[in-house]
């Protein structure tokens, strides 16, 4: 279940939870995020536990007095109002953590909570390898995974499990780990060929000098 999309980089800068400016001549390349069915599992759970309690305030109508109904019902609605909350917790992160992959780096935003956020950059020159890895009877199924980024150095580590963090800079649970792993190669590997190629020139600019002092 896709959730990649194209965006401009003045449509990105205008989201007011970007915390990372995207420079004049940055392109975006692609935007990803958790899967959907992340989300989705959490409020089918929340869900589950709101209707087992609506289910045992129907049985509970006929079992208590009046006084024993109030109880439960106060505590029905308070329990249903926590869940309310959970759930908008849980979207409010979702849609806030996001991954950016532009021509020049790949940026990874985690939200964790109301007022703690994560950012974490990366330089495609810094990229050695680009993995992924799918888990799970779900990961497989609706085709999501982790994208882990190898570093030369000692990496960032952005969330995830404590395998991912040992591996490197991870994207966890991206849509389609596959498409993402395979447009970040392809941009860090023409970062290389760009960088070689000034080392090329420079080198025959070097030489080139070298021979006319000759001369």
């Amino acid at each position: 279940m896709a959730e990649q999309q194209p965006l401009t980089d003045q449509s990105l800068w205008d989201l007011k939870s970007f915390p990372a400016k995207i420079k004049d001549d940055e392109d975006i390349i692609m935007i990803t995020r958790q899967d959907i069915v992340i989300l989705f599992t959490r409020g089918l759970l929340l869900f589950l536990v709101f209707f087992g309690m609506l289910v045992a305030r129907t049985f509970a109508g006929g079992l208590l007095g009046d006084i024993g109904m109030g109880i439960f019902d106060t505590a029905f609605y308070g329990i249903t109002i926590l869940l309310l909350m959970v759930f908008t917790l849980y979207f409010h992160n979702y849609y806030l953590s996001l991954q950016v992959i532009t021509n020049e780096r790949v940026i990874d935003i985690d939200q964790k909570g109301v007022f703690n956020r994560e950012v974490n950059e990366l330089s495609l020159g810094q990229i050695e390898d680009v993995s992924f890895k799918q888990q799970g009877f779900w990961g497989t199924i609706f085709n999501y995974g982790n994208v882990i980024l190898q570093t030369a150095g000692t990496g960032s580590n952005a969330g995830g499990n404590l395998e991912d963090k040992i591996n490197g800079f991870v994207f966890n649970n991206v849509p389609n780990p596959t498409g993402v792993c395979h447009i970040i190669s392809t941009m860090f590997q023409k970062e290389e060929l760009a960088d070689f190629e000034e080392a090329a020139a420079a080198n025959a600019e070097a030489l080139r000098d070298v021979f006319e002092k000759r001369k």
